[in-house]
């Protein structure tokens, strides 16, 4: 099998690890998991807890499935603020895409990035906050943090008061800003012929999907997504939540200029119908996963004309609706 480097997103904790040769303290992997709140024209759209990776595929996936995004072209800025007190020591790096150039001081980086898509171009700033900032200053940042609850003091059923349960802080959110032109004319749909592949390539997919589902092996704690072609995978997308890799990857799309047609998607869980809405918003229509759907997401698929394939495993296929595109 393949290895693939580590993510950004993951950190090195030690734990302690009971099995049968006993107690132990070791290191193990976990997930970095961020709050980013979703600002489009000057409105909070969404508070997205995600891995602090591949955020503007992230933020473009969202509003697209939203519906408040209908083409790449549409962005006029897309600005990423980080968590104030994200250390930049921590920090993943910043997209392959961007360009790094010190123009705020020793305190942050900036980055500029230009994303290029087979119908046009948009640009994408970038600013960083690298320094750890203190409690005091997080909470004065109303945009970017929030302020930890109080907890009211307690009484004992004598009247006397007891000992306050302590209050969970909540964590600082970053912010990603997008301004929005309006959307191009609509182009006229070229027609393409329907999707076809057999058993073989299934199973030769679904062995390569999990080859790169590296951070799930690390962390046990990562979804997949990924957009193929009965050759090949095209697009690979990972994150804690399912939704954010499957969004990560609407986005790409978009602003890749990847069109649907001709294309499947792979997941690696159960095909949930909040999962299948997003992903028919797409254009995709074959969907497969080693898990199994819902009856609400096999009536959506039929309804949508789109392959649902379920339980693909060594030797395995269960299709649920629209089987004539697997021969």
């Amino acid at each position: 099998m393949p290895v693939f480097p580590p993510s950004p997103a993951c950190v090195l904790r030690v734990i302690t690890r009971i099995n049968h040769t006993g107690r132990h303290e070791v290191e193990d992997v976990l997930l970095r998991e961020e709050a980013y709140d979703l600002i489009c024209d000057g409105k909070t759209v969404a508070r997205m807890h995600c891995m602090p990776t591949d955020l503007e595929e992230l933020a473009v996936g969202r509003l697209f499935t939203l519906g408040l995004l209908r083409d790449a072209r549409q962005i006029a800025s897309l600005t990423i603020r980080h968590p104030a007190g994200q250390n930049a020591d921590h920090a993943p790096p910043p997209s392959p895409r961007l360009a790094a150039e010190s123009a705020h001081g020793p305190d942050s980086l900036a980055c500029a990035s230009t994303a290029s898509m087979a119908s046009g171009a948009f640009t994408a700033s970038v600013a960083s906050t690298a320094s750890v900032a203190s409690t005091a200053s997080v909470a004065s940042v109303a945009s970017t943090a929030s302020t930890a609850s109080v907890a009211e003091p307690l009484f004992t059923p004598e009247g006397q008061r007891a000992t306050p349960l302590p209050s969970p802080k909540l964590r600082a959110a970053g912010s990603i800003l997008v301004s929005l032109a309006p959307p191009p004319a609509p182009e006229a749909a070229a027609k393409q012929a329907d999707l076809r592949l057999d058993a073989a390539q299934v199973h030769s997919l679904q062995a390569a999907f999990e080859e790169r589902c590296a951070l799930f092996r690390q962390t046990g704690a990562a979804h997949s997504c990924a957009l193929a072609t009965p050759e090949g995978i095209l697009l690979f997308y990972e994150d804690i939540a399912r939704h954010n890799a499957l969004d990560k990857l609407i986005g790409a799309m978009q602003l890749q200029g990847v069109s649907p047609q001709g294309k499947l998607m792979i997941f690696s869980g159960r095909l949930a119908v909040d999962m299948l809405e997003k992903a028919a918003v797409s254009g995709v229509c074959l969907l497969m996963a080693p898990g199994a759907p819902s009856l609400a997401s096999v009536e959506l698929a039929q309804a949508m004309r789109i392959s649902l394939l379920g339980f693909v495993r060594k030797d395995n296929i269960n299709i649920y609706t629209c089987p004539h595109r697997v021969v």
